[in-house]
């Protein structure tokens, strides 16, 4: 039986706030893709010498359009979660009002002729549960893909200062993208802890709908 809890807007500000945090990773993920680019045109000016960077560059600027891949799905699939969220909430309550006149009139003498609608606004409700808990499933795995994009940023950062450090031109340069990179792979992780916050009280409201 659905309790007298509303849950849907409280689902709806915790969706917009993963929304939110990712708004500003974005823009993050885009100034690592021009620090990545830069950094390929400065490994192609040193010439022969930037020859031991550009495995590091290029490696910058893919994992910089992973990311920035990463977030726009996370991005849809959060759109979509929060569609799925109001069709559920609807479902919910329909299947509350449904039951609450069933379990008022339960005397009535054509009450039994709604059993067959309330199975089927009940079956809808299931329905729609389901829906929101394989969006659920998806966001979560999206989000985790992306923590692992950012474990791979930290360590392409790691490996930059190894290198840059073993070099002579350009390595001041090279330095600054691989500490950039490296600032914005740990702000990104952040956000995505937020999101995964979020999530899980999207999670706990759910349950408390039902």
């Amino acid at each position: 039986m659905v309790s007298q809890t509303e849950p849907a807007e409280d689902k709806l500000v915790a969706l917009a706030s993963i929304a939110a945090e990712l708004h500003s990773v974005m823009g993050v993920a885009w100034s690592v893709s021009l620090a990545g680019k830069n950094a390929k045109v400065i490994s192609a000016q040193a010439g022969d010498k930037g020859l031991g960077f550009k495995p590091i560059t290029e490696s910058i600027d893919e994992i910089s359009q992973q990311a920035i891949r990463g977030v726009d799905e996370i991005s849809n699939e959060a759109l979509h979660l929060s569609k799925i969220a109001v069709n559920e909430q609807r479902s919910i309550d329909a299947y509350r009002r449904f039951h609450l006149i069933m379990k008022k009139d339960g005397g009535a003498k054509y009450i039994k002729s709604l059993s067959a609608g309330l199975q089927n606004v009940e079956d809808n409700m299931r329905a729609s549960m389901r829906e929101f808990k394989k969006s659920m499933n998806h966001l979560t795995l999206l989000l985790e893909t992306m923590d692992q994009c950012m474990l791979s940023a930290r360590a392409i950062a790691s490996v930059s200062r190894i290198v840059t450090s073993s070099g002579q031109e350009y390595r001041d340069k090279l330095k600054v993208v691989a500490d950039d990179l490296d600032k914005a792979a740990s702000y990104i992780k952040q956000r995505l802890l937020n999101s995964y916050q979020h999530l899980s009280n999207v999670n706990v409201l759910t349950h408390k709908s039902i």
